[in-house]
């Protein structure tokens, strides 16, 4: 079985991947905290309105032709764009690395990561599950 088709497996890998990356930008702010000139860098946060949207939708499946196909519109919900302020102080060198708020994003990160592989887990062992294959591989 290929997992790497499913959707729901396919965000978490692309989150998680995401997240790999700002792990990177992160850890080489905190490494010039003390470089003249280096202004601090963020990765533009993943849009999970458009990561939805790609996904096909999911309709129920009815076993008689005299089901009702429901008439309630599922409400339009848009995530507005959230920008990051500018950094809140730079050094007279220049620099603009705070690192108690490079450290709050390390360990936001490191739980958002902890969640997207959990998620990842959890599905997977459902999945096993539901395939009569939970104590094999």
């Amino acid at each position: 079985m290929d997992l790497s088709n499913m959707s729901l497996f396919k965000m978490a890998r692309q989150k998680m991947g995401w997240l790999g990356q700002r792990q990177a930008v992160l850890a080489q702010n905190i490494a010039n905290a003390n470089t003249p000139g280096y202004r601090s860098k963020e990765l533009e946060a993943l849009k999970f309105n458009h990561e939805l949207r790609k996904l096909s939708p999911v309709r129920m499946a009815a076993t008689s032709g005299e089901h009702l196909n429901g008439t309630v519109t599922p409400p339009d919900h848009r995530v507005e764009k959230v920008r990051l302020k500018d950094v809140y102080e730079v050094n007279p060198d220049g620099n603009s690395v705070v690192m108690e708020e490079q450290l709050m994003k390390l360990s936001d990160n490191q739980m958002q990561y902890q969640l997207a592989t959990n998620i990842y887990q959890k599905n997977l062992k459902m999945l096993r599950m539901a395939l009569g294959t939970q104590g094999q591989g």
